[in-house]
């Protein structure tokens, strides 16, 4: 009599393919939807911080009669503390570039606004002054009393934070990001320059 052949167990080198092919098309779908909602993410917190902001400069304006002067890019114009200051001073990896100038102007301030602030300043008006913005970059507040062209985005007059690149123009906003971000209206130039001008106030 003869014996059964007993039935082989396990995949074949074709099962095994298919196989590794599906898994990697799931996972490059699980990527494409995390790194979707990776930058939901960062546009909402923008949102938050824009709102944040907003709070800000009107508490301060409640308490001097002015609002904070126009500073430099990654500078705090005065809601954290009274005076502009950096947050990257003083810490053990500060950048390279130009955060050491603050670029005060405060030409729509009285000609004392620098004493009438440290006796009239009740802060902070915001908890802290964020270093980074979610995509690295750094934060601007801007104060413009005319319309502003941004690389051929045109902007308003109006009180502005700046969604930018650090020191270098690196870390700017990815194209997807900034398409969120004017569909979610945090962008008042509403073009793609790698920025996003977050209106805080109109003038």
């Amino acid at each position: 009599m003869l014996k059964k052949k007993k039935k082989q167990l396990g995949f074949t080198l074709i099962e095994l393919l298919v196989v590794i092919a599906i898994i990697g098309i799931l996972a490059s779908v699980v990527l494409v939807n995390l790194s979707g909602a990776r930058e939901k993410a960062k546009v909402a917190i923008s949102g938050k911080q824009q709102r944040r902001m907003t709070i800000a400069v009107e508490l301060y304006y409640d308490d001097m009669g002015f609002y904070p002067p126009d500073v430099n890019r990654g500078w705090d114009p005065g809601l954290v503390k009274p005076l502009p200051w950096s947050p990257d001073e003083g810490t053990t990896d500060p950048p390279s570039g130009t955060y050491s100038d603050p670029g005060t102007d405060c030409s729509h301030c009285p000609s004392n606004w620098q004493t009438s602030v440290q006796n009239n300043w009740s802060g902070p008006y915001l908890q802290r002054w964020p270093r980074y913005t979610p995509w690295k970059g750094k934060y601007d507040y801007n104060y413009w009393t005319t319309e502003t062209n941004r690389d051929g985005c045109i902007l308003q007059p109006g009180i502005y934070i700046g969604v930018e690149g650090d020191y270098q123009d690196d870390h700017t906003i990815p194209e997807d990001s900034e398409e969120m971000m004017i569909n979610k209206g945090f962008d008042e130039e509403a073009c793609l320059n790698n920025e996003s001008q977050m209106l805080l106030w109109p003038l």
